[in-house]
C-alpha cells in the first residue's frame, strides 16, 4: 500500500476532517479515503473546449 503525505495542508481543514472524523467514529485516514474514493468514483464532466485552452498553456500541450 503507498504512502501519501500532503505538505501545506491547511489548518482549518486538518481540523473540520478531524472533528468529523471523530464525530462519525472513524479515523482520519478513512475519511479521507471515503472522500477520495468518492470524487475519483464521480463522473467526469469536461467542457471539451476548456481541456483545449488548458492543454495549449501546458508547454509541449500544443500537438
Amino acid at each position: 500500500m503507498g504512502t501519501l503525505n500532503l505538505k501545506g495542508f491547511p489548518d482549518e481543514l486538518h481540523r473540520q476532517a478531524k472533528s468529523r472524523a471523530a464525530l462519525e467514529g472513524i479515523s482520519l485516514r478513512d475519511l479521507v479515503l471515503r472522500a477520495v474514493t468518492s470524487y475519483l468514483e464521480s463522473p467526469i464532466t469536461l467542457d471539451v473546449q476548456e481541456v483545449i485552452v488548458k492543454r495549449k498553456d501546458v508547454p509541449g500541450g500544443e500537438r
